[in-house]
C-alpha cells in the first residue's frame, strides 16, 4: 500500500476530468441525435469552416432531332462559420475536497459538462431558428399541424424525422389519438430520446424549445439525405469540433482553493436549411 500523505493534486487530474466530460457531453446535449459532429479541424489550423454545396441544375429538357443539347451551369454556394470558445470554471476549497462531504470532485466534472453543453444547445437553438423553411399556426400543436409541416418539406419519399416539442405540449401530444407510444414498441425502434411518434415523426421533448408570449417554436429535422430529390445530402445541422474538452486546474495558494477550467472549441451550423421547418404553434 503507498505511504505518505495524500494531496489535493492527487485527487484533481485534469486529463481524465477532460476524457470524462468529452465522453458524457454528447449524452448531455438533447439535441445530439440531429448533429453531424465534424472533427476534421482538430490540429489544423485556422478558425473559419467553408461549407461549399452543389446547387442543382434542374431536369433534362426534351431535344429535338439535330438539335444541340442545352447546357446547364454548375454552380455552388458557400457558407462561412467561425470556431468560437466557450468555457466555464469553479473554485474548490482543500476543505471541501478533504471533508469527505460528498463529491465535489465528481460534481465539478458533472456541472462543467452541463454548462458546455447547455451553451452548445443554446447556439443549436439559435442556429435551428435562422431555417427559412417555415410554417405559423393559430391553434395548440396537433396531429394536423404536424402534418401541414411534415408536406412543407414536398417529399416525394418519406424521409425519417424527429419533432421537438416543450414539456407543456406534451399532454397535447399525447392525447391526439394519432401519436404512437415508444412504450408499445421495442426501445430499439426509435431514436434515443423518443417519446413516441405522431404522422410518421419521432417526438423528442426539450425544456430548450423556446417559448416566447404567447407561442411555441418547434422544430421539424430530416435525419436522412434525400439526395433523389436534388436536396444537397449535406446534415441538417452541423458541429464542427476544434479539439475536445481541455481541462486545467490551478493552484489558489493564498486562498488555499483549486480553479478547474473546461473549454470547448467549436461551431454550429445550419449546413442544409431544406432539412430544417421551424413550426410556431399556440400556447
Amino acid at each position: 500500500m503507498p505511504q505518505g500523505t495524500t494531496k489535493l493534486t492527487q485527487l484533481i487530474n485534469p486529463e481524465v476530468m477532460a476524457d470524462m466530460i468529452s465522453a458524457n457531453l454528447p449524452k448531455a446535449i438533447k439535441f445530439a441525435n440531429i448533429l453531424a459532429v465534424d472533427t476534421k479541424l482538430e490540429g489544423q489550423p485556422g478558425n473559419t469552416v467553408t461549407v461549399p454545396s452543389f446547387k442543382y441544375i434542374g431536369s433534362a429538357k426534351d431535344v429535338e432531332e439535330g438539335a444541340a443539347i442545352d447546357l446547364a451551369q454548375l454552380t455552388t454556394s458557400v457558407e462561412k462559420f467561425t470556431i468560437k470558445k466557450a468555457g466555464i470554471g469553479v473554485k474548490i476549497t482543500d476543505e471541501a475536497v478533504l471533508s469527505g462531504y460528498g463529491d465535489p470532485i465528481g460534481e465539478a466534472v458533472k456541472q462543467l459538462g452541463m454548462s458546455i453543453a447547455d451553451k452548445i444547445e443554446d447556439d443549436v437553438i439559435e442556429t435551428l431558428k435562422s431555417t427559412t423553411l417555415a410554417v405559423t399556426s393559430t391553434s395548440q400543436i396537433s396531429y394536423e399541424g404536424i402534418v401541414n409541416g411534415v408536406d412543407k418539406f414536398a417529399e416525394e419519399s418519406d424521409v425519417p424525422k424527429v419533432l421537438f416539442i416543450h414539456p407543456e405540449q406534451l399532454t397535447q401530444i399525447r392525447k391526439s389519438a394519432d401519436f404512437i407510444d415508444k412504450n408499445k414498441y421495442g426501445g430499439d425502434l426509435m431514436m434515443t430520446g423518443a417519446i413516441g411518434s405522431i404522422c410518421g415523426v419521432e417526438v423528442v421533448v426539450s425544456r430548450r424549445v423556446p417559448k416566447e408570449g404567447d407561442n411555441f417554436t418547434n422544430f421539424m429535422v430530416q435525419m436522412a439525405p434525400n439526395s433523389g430529390e436534388g436536396t444537397p445530402t449535406l446534415p441538417a445541422v452541423s458541429l464542427y469540433l476544434k479539439r475536445n474538452v481541455q481541462v486545467e486546474s490551478d493552484r489558489d495558494i493564498v486562498g488555499k482553493m483549486t480553479v478547474i477550467t473546461a473549454d470547448e472549441h467549436y461551431g454550429v451550423a445550419l449546413t442544409n436549411p431544406a432539412r430544417v421547418l421551424k413550426m410556431t404553434f399556440k400556447a
